[in-house]
């Protein structure tokens, strides 16, 4: 094998052997599937998860919920922005979701400093 093949199969086994959750956030994965798949269709799901403590009325529960999904919106906006600064494709598409990514940031953090108000 030359070294340009060993050097490709090499990084392209390295990125296989990464946990799922390093891929995502190293922006491994590409732009589409992070920001459809995870930002939008896997925050739909959570926050549908999100309801469940709520309609039982468990605080602990609540907590628990609210603390996974804030892990999860981390390891996603992470990921969209990784993936976004990896992108050979349009930087129309890499701008937009850095510009998207920041929102949520901040929506995010506001929505967390007004629930512990």
């Amino acid at each position: 094998m030359s070294n340009l093949s060993t050097q490709t199969f090499n990084n392209t086994q390295e990125v296989s052997n990464k946990a799922f959750i390093k891929r995502l956030m190293d922006g491994d994965l590409s732009l589409a599937k992070t920001y459809w798949l995870y930002g939008v269709v896997g925050s739909i799901l959570m926050n549908i998860v999100l309801l469940i403590p709520l309609m039982a009325g468990s605080l602990p529960l609540l907590y628990g919920a609210i603390f996974v999904s804030l892990a999860y919106a981390f390891v996603v906006l992470t990921g969209i922005w990784n993936s976004a600064t990896r992108h050979d494709g349009s930087k129309f598409w890499a701008v937009l979701a850095k510009i998207i990514v920041i929102f949520n940031g901040l929506y995010i953090f506001m929505t967390v400093v007004s629930f512990f108000e």
